[in-house]
């Protein structure tokens, strides 16, 4: 049997992807390898961006079901213990954190309800052929006339395609899901520290995602000063990622696409990362589905633009503790200027 479209990874992009090829009547393989539900290095935060994806996809409703926290605001705490709280849009499907192995894992299910062929478990090992493509997992080999990357900032898709880019290590990033302290409220926290940043979000009633990001030799001493302020065991075992910034690829080769991370990852601080994975899959799922893999690169341009700037000053702000206190001594100065870079960082694209 030859698919129409093979799917490897099957997170929000990959699972978007797969549903909207199967949908529309296209023999769909979604390829993953991971068996789910399962949590992911991520803040958890999904903005009002994302939901006409989900809504396009009948599941909306379903993702509202879900344990969840409806954020009420973004505090900013410098280095020296300063707080800026800007408030979040109360009107309209708003921003929420939400575990991604509850979120991750419903949108998977959604990709097999409408007729995906999902496959937990597989990972993908080499590439036999090209065009048609012939991939092949543990459990045997699969073809198809299109193949999506779906598998992250780390592509096995691309490396073994030869198209990913080699990336310094930077910066990591670590998380952890803990027990919500007692007067954290429903928000997100965005901390300064020497040695890199720190974000909270409440998820849930009794849990709150703690993210780490900073250079490998400086992760120690802000994975301490996390325990200790947490009040967390010296010994709490953390997930972690690396690199956090990697150079865009181009998103379409032929017939192999690029979508979410393993395309062009964001950078962390804004929380951004979920919604760009849900926007490119519905992209080039429709644009397989219409035979015009040609429109893909540019629908994927438009995607970003007039964001990025937002996305590089926030890569400064995080790397730079300097420069982030300098933007919220400015914040403070004309409280606007925050509340714009938020609304800015959450508005659905146009």
């Amino acid at each position: 049997m030859i698919f129409d479209v093979a799917i490897v990874g099957g997170g929000p992009a990959g699972s978007v992807c797969a549903a909207v090829c199967a949908q529309a009547g296209l023999k769909t393989l979604l390829l993953e390898r991971a068996q789910f539900p399962r949590d992911k290095v991520c803040g958890d935060c999904l903005n009002p961006a994302a939901w006409p994806v989900l809504e396009q996809l009948g599941v909306a409703d379903r993702v509202a079901g879900l344990t969840h926290t409806a954020l009420k605001r973004v505090e900013f705490i410098d280095r020296s213990g300063g707080v800026l709280s800007v408030p979040l849009p109360p009107k309209g499907p708003g921003e929420i954190a939400v575990r991604r192995s509850h979120f991750d894992h419903l949108l998977l299910e959604r990709a097999r309800e409408l007729g995906a062929i999902v496959l937990q478990e597989h990972p993908l090992l080499r590439i036999e052929s090209r065009e048609p493509w012939r991939l092949q997992t543990p459990n045997g080999h699969f073809d198809a006339k299109t193949l999506v990357a779906a598998d992250g900032r780390n592509s096995t898709v691309a490396r073994l395609c030869g198209v990913l880019k080699s990336a310094p290590p930077d910066r990591i990033g670590m998380q952890v899901h803990v027990s919500r302290p007692k007067g954290f409220d429903d928000k997100v926290t965005l901390q300064f520290r020497p040695e890199g940043y720190c974000g909270m979000a409440a998820v849930g009633a009794e849990t709150i995602n703690v993210c780490l990001v900073a250079k490998p030799k400086n992760m120690p001493a802000l994975k301490a000063w996390a325990n200790q302020q947490l009040s967390l065991d010296a010994e709490q075992e953390w997930r972690s990622i690396s690199p956090l910034a990697r150079a865009a690829i181009p998103p379409r080769h032929g017939t192999l696409l690029l979508v979410g991370d393993a395309a062009r990852v964001v950078e962390p601080f804004t929380g951004e990362g979920i919604t760009y994975a849900l926007r490119s899959g519905e992209l080039v799922g429709r644009c397989i589905v219409s035979g015009h893999l040609d429109l893909y690169p540019q629908a994927h341009r438009a995607l970003y633009r007039g964001k990025l700037w937002i996305n590089d000053l926030s890569r400064l702000a995080a790397t730079r503790p300097a420069l982030g206190d300098t933007i919220l001594r400015l914040g403070r100065i004309a409280p606007g200027l925050l509340g714009f870079l938020t609304r800015k960082v959450i508005a659905p694209a146009r």
